[in-house]
């Protein structure tokens, strides 16, 4: 398996990626997340299907494309075959929160370290912050005075410098709609993060009148527009036959262009799901900015 290849993508709806039932709450449809740190993901499986119909459209519309099964795989029965890709889950990266200046991007050390390639201008060469010293409080990282407190929601929290110098973060053009961004503690990062996912109200409607559903109205959470998430994707280069891997990248580059059109997961009539990817750090690719609403 080659080094999977890292992207990173705007949401530019709210994601709603349910858990598959309902369930006593604040909620009554949950988001997916992941078991170890509770924290919303987006399952590479959901990604992977979402990304395959696109796929499918692309290759409708250009023969020279390769074969999706051959790049997809297939589970017909005892003939399936497993295809070229492998979809990792989806990661938070930048969390949007309102604060009294406007939107705060969010994140911690460990995020940011994992995903630096993506997020700095200049990839390895410019230094990152490994960390806060007080979990309390946050580290500016951008657009925001290193001396004041600043507003996380329903939070004030103090900042902090580091090693007595004020941290500085040069985003890449593909992120220039990110103004303000601070590094904030993994406990921090948890609760900022579940207490400021979106949450509706709905109700269901009647196939018949067209009309409200009596006793059926129902809550449901998602990942909020402008949240930036992280993700990658391998090719297996002994399944991948006569296709190069430039051609398979061609394929999936013309599927990311209708994800931002047709998104992923649930609630897409209701405007939720698109997102845009914003770049390849490994590829070189050029990188565009997405506004996400802001």
């Amino acid at each position: 398996m080659n080094e999977p290849t890292r992207y990173l993508a705007l949401c530019l709806d709210p994601v709603h990626v349910g858990t598959g039932g309902y369930r006593l709450g604040r909620v009554d449809m949950s988001i997916v997340r992941d078991p170890a740190t509770g924290i919303p993901k987006i399952p590479g499986t959901s990604l992977a299907g979402a990304v395959r119909a696109y796929a499918e459209l692309a290759k409708a519309e250009d023969d020279s494309l390769p074969d999706i099964n051959e790049v997809f795989g297939t589970a017909e029965g005892d003939q399936g075959k497993q295809g070229m890709l492998r979809f990792y889950d989806a990661e938070i990266v930048l969390f949007p929160v309102r604060s009294h200046l406007g939107t705060v991007w969010v994140s911690t050390a460990e995020r940011l370290r994992e995903w630096r390639a993506g997020l700095a201008e200049g990839g390895d060469q410019v230094p990152l912050p490994s960390g806060l010293r007080d979990e309390n409080k946050v580290l500016a990282l951008k657009g925001l005075d290193s001396g004041k407190p600043v507003h996380l929601g329903w939070l004030l929290l103090e900042t902090e410098a580091v090693l007595g110098t004020t941290a500085t973060l040069q985003l890449p053009d593909h992120l220039t709609f990110v103004k303000r961004l601070v590094l904030v503690s993994d406990k921090l990062f948890y609760h900022l993060v579940n207490d400021h996912l979106e949450v509706r109200t709905s109700v269901a409607i009647d196939d018949e009148t067209g009309a409200a559903k009596g006793g059926f109205l129902f809550t449901y959470e998602a990942i909020p527009r402008g949240t930036v998430i992280g993700f990658e994707v391998a090719i297996d280069p002994r399944r991948s036959g006569s296709r190069t891997e430039e051609q398979t990248l061609q394929l999936l580059r013309k599927a990311f262009s209708t994800l931002k059109l047709l998104g992923v997961g649930g609630m897409g009539t209701r405007g939720f799901g698109r997102i845009e990817v914003l770049n390849s750090a490994q590829e070189g690719r050029a990188a565009r900015a997405g506004d996400g609403g802001h």
